[in-house]
């Protein structure tokens, strides 16, 4: 049985909403700050669960944004979670790492004692990161960062932070791909069914 041109259309929506589904399937998806930039953070623990934050914010280069920006924003926003972070460099040029998370309750801090795991591991994906300075980053893909603050970490646009409470060794799951691909597909979508339309 065919189908009519106004059911062809709606079915083929119905399935580019069905691509975007495993896109935008991050847990917790929470939105902090305004700006026309968008840089993501990952939160990951078997306690405490995943969480992904967007984070928007007004891109300034001279500013030199880090991860500590995105951390700092977050906490802001969340006043029920409690973030701790430690300082592994100096005064001068601090270099700050995650030290625990207390949500709900449940408080996950870095083990202290060899094997000095589970701990909570940054991974980058995208902007600058290295040590003992930042360097241009891969995107689309977790690699182990040197510490959340510049001049280690530099985030850009579109760049992604985790921090996943683990052994180090297994990066986040949410894989760090940028929202705006799901638009992408989104207006994919609306060219294939307004070119049907046209052709009818």
């Amino acid at each position: 049985m065919k189908l009519s041109q106004t059911r062809r259309g709606f079915f083929l929506a119905a399935l580019a909403g069905a691509c975007l589904l495993p896109i935008n399937s991050y847990a917790a998806n929470i939105i902090v700050g305004i700006g026309n930039d968008t840089s993501y953070f990952v939160l990951q623990s078997t306690n405490l669960g995943v969480r992904t934050y967007e984070v928007n914010y007004t891109y300034n280069s001279s500013a030199g944004q880090d991860g500590f920006f995105l951390l700092d924003q977050i906490i802001a926003a969340e006043a029920t979670t409690e973030f701790v972070v430690f300082n592994f460099g100096s005064m001068v040029a601090p270099n700050y790492f995650l030290n625990s998370v207390s949500s709900g309750g449940v408080t996950e801090t870095n083990t202290s004692a060899s094997p000095f795991a589970p701990y909570w591991a940054h991974w980058v994906a995208g902007g600058q990161a290295g040590f003992p300075a930042a360097s241009p980053n891969p995107s689309g893909t977790w690699s182990l960062g040197s510490g959340i603050s510049g001049p280690y970490r530099l985030i850009e646009p579109g760049s992604w932070d985790g921090l996943f409470y683990s052994d180090g060794l297994t990066a986040p799951s949410v894989a760090p791909i940028p929202e705006t691909s799901s638009a992408v597909l989104a207006l994919l979508g609306a060219v294939v069914i307004f070119k049907r339309r046209r052709s009818s």
